[in-house]
C-alpha cells in the first residue's frame, strides 16, 4: 500500500476560470504569451507526479457566493508501506 503526502497552496485572488482550468496544466498555456514565461511551469510539475504515480489539480474557495481564490492540490507519494 503507498503512503502519500498532501501539500495545499491556497490565495486570496480573483480565482481561476473554468476555461481557464481546462489548459492551465497543458505546456505553451496562454500565460507564456504574456511574457511571463515558457508556460511549461504547472505542466512540468504534472508530467513528474504522475510519473511517480502523484497528482495536481486545482479547485476553487468559495465562501458563500464569492470567489475567495484558488486552492493547488499535490498528492504525493513517498514510499510503499511494508
Amino acid at each position: 500500500s503507498q503512503i502519500y503526502i498532501k501539500i495545499e497552496f491556497k490565495d486570496n485572488g480573483i480565482g481561476i476560470s473554468d476555461k481557464r482550468k481546462g489548459w492551465i496544466f497543458k505546456p505553451d498555456s496562454m500565460e507564456s504569451k504574456k511574457g511571463k514565461g515558457m508556460g511549461f511551469g504547472l505542466s512540468l510539475v504534472k508530467k513528474i507526479l504522475e510519473f511517480y504515480n502523484g497528482k495536481i489539480w486545482v479547485e476553487d474557495r468559495i465562501k458563500g457566493d464569492n470567489s475567495q481564490g484558488s486552492n493547488f492540490v499535490l498528492i504525493i507519494p513517498i514510499e510503499d508501506e511494508k
